[in-house]
């Protein structure tokens, strides 16, 4: 092998004295000038990592997540404002990342590039959600990529989705545990099976189904029939409202943010509802309040399973809790009689169901789960109490200045559902440039013209994923 070597100028001679002590000061110049570089290289590597954090790739079944050509009225919208003509083709696994994640998932921070805040890992923490079966899949794959990517990025909580079916595909399976990863989530089947389940009831709560649902044999009674509102319907309430409280797939746990599948964040989380609600020790915080409100009717049957009812609840807006006042069977009797002129609305405004935090440990007491089964009563697969009631009753007995409006302490999450947001405001989606917003489109549109614009880290990975207008 042939060494070119740099040619020596003819004519320079160096004594030999003095060329080892021109090599010399060269080493030394050298030296210094490596040392400051690589001091410098160092502190621009620290810097950086301190805005950017590692990343996890996402890797998604494509038949899973693309999104479906929309109607032809659908595919108008995106013409409107300024919304590219052509639409932008979904990222590949090279591309498309998850937001930044800590290293220990001790001590997480925001998205790099926003402001941020310190998010505290806890211990018995978990997410939960519920479809019927795999013709709602997407719509968890929607919620938790959303979630993901506004929160659990940061803290890695597992996820347990409960489903009425086991018809959930393996690989749509495995395509949502790689978009949350390397969060937990486990799909649990809720139920026995629906012939199994009517077979496991009791005599009574048998005979009074099968005259509820007009039949004398239930083999051709489906999860679809209606007895007289649809019975898969039901049973998630009665599972949320009743079951879900003992169910093993929870007992680890303590603390159990739950998010209805419909239900869509649609921004980064600068602060942390968890955190806050354990450091300060919740019963139950909430998106909304009220949502609907039971009858007044009702107060004999929380008389009978809690020995008391509840009278005039409302929310104190100075303190963000629930009040109310409590009178016992013999004030209600004086009430109902006339003999008494208490002030005592016993029409219960209820917690909204569709996203809330609750202390599990709270509900798992013997007098709340023994109340909450005394209003079920021997009914199967009916909707008292539902979800909404069955939150808020025992939290407006036993802890109403513990039961806390998100809001009021803070927090305002920005999750879409039915059309509000946070189940407050309606939410104004553009139509076009001449026209005003209007609060009578779905999701999808709202994502397309507001949301991909307001959450672009999201958008590359969640948006949209579902193709329906679901409100």
């Amino acid at each position: 092998m042939i060494k070119l070597k740099p040619k020596k100028p003819k004519g320079l001679k160096t004594p030999p004295m003095a060329q080892l002590k021109i090599i010399f000061v060269i080493i030394v110049l050298l030296s210094i000038l490596l040392s400051v570089r690589q001091t410098s290289m160092t502190g621009r590597y620290i810097a950086m990592m301190d805005l950017v954090a590692p990343t996890n790739i996402v890797s998604l079944a494509t038949e899973t997540v693309t999104v479906a050509e929309h109607d032809s009225a659908e595919a108008s919208t995106e013409k409107a404002g300024d919304i590219d003509k052509k639409a932008e083709p979904l990222g590949t696994a090279n591309d498309i990342r998850n937001p930044a994640v800590s290293n220990n998932y001790a001590n997480a921070t925001s998205l790099a590039g926003t402001e941020a805040e310190t998010f505290k890992r806890y211990d018995k923490v978990v997410i939960a959600t519920k479809i019927h079966g795999n013709h709602q899949w997407k719509l968890v794959v929607q919620s938790m990529c959303l979630l993901h990517f506004s929160y659990n990025h940061k803290l890695l909580y597992d996820i347990v989705v409960f489903t009425a079916l086991d018809n959930i595909p393996k690989e749509s399976i495995e395509a949502l545990e790689k978009m949350v990863a390397p969060a937990k989530i486990t799909i649990v089947i809720d139920n026995i099976g629906f012939q199994e389940e009517i077979a496991a009831l009791t005599p009574v709560k048998y005979d009074i189904f099968l005259k509820r649902c007009n039949v004398t044999d239930p083999v051709n009674l489906t999860w679809w029939s209606n007895c007289p509102s649809r019975l898969a319907y039901n049973w998630q309430a009665e599972f949320r409202s009743v079951r879900i409280w003992e169910h093993p797939a929870l007992e680890k746990y303590k603390y159990m943010l739950w998010l209805d599948s419909d239900g869509f964040p649609s921004r980064e989380w600068k602060k942390d509802p968890i955190g806050y609600f354990i450091e300060n020790k919740g019963v139950i915080m909430f998106d909304n309040f009220p949502q609907g409100r039971a009858s007044s009717k009702m107060a004999q049957q929380y008389l009978d399973a809690f020995n008391t009812t509840v009278c005039n609840l409302k929310m104190n807006t100075t303190g963000g809790h629930l009040q109310r006042s409590l009178i016992n069977q013999n004030e209600y009797d004086a009430m109902a009689s006339g003999k008494s002129k208490v002030n005592c609305n016993t029409g219960v405004q209820l917690i909204h169901g569709f996203m809330h935090i609750t202390d599990l440990d709270f509900y798992r007491q013997p007098k709340v789960l023994n109340g909450l089964k005394s209003l079920l009563g021997n009914c199967f697969l009916c909707r008292t109490p539902d979800d909404q009631l069955a939150v808020t009753i025992p939290a407006a007995i036993y802890a109403p200045e513990k039961s806390w409006d998100m809001r009021l302490h803070g927090f305002d999450l920005k999750v879409y559902h039915n059309m509000k947001m946070d189940g407050k405001e309606k939410v104004k989606t553009p139509t076009d440039n001449k026209q005003p917003p209007t609060t009578n489109r779905g999701f999808v549109t709202y994502w397309k013209l507001v949301g991909s614009k307001e959450f672009p880290t999201a958008d590359k990975v969640c948006g949209p994923i579902i193709t329906e207008q679901y409100r």
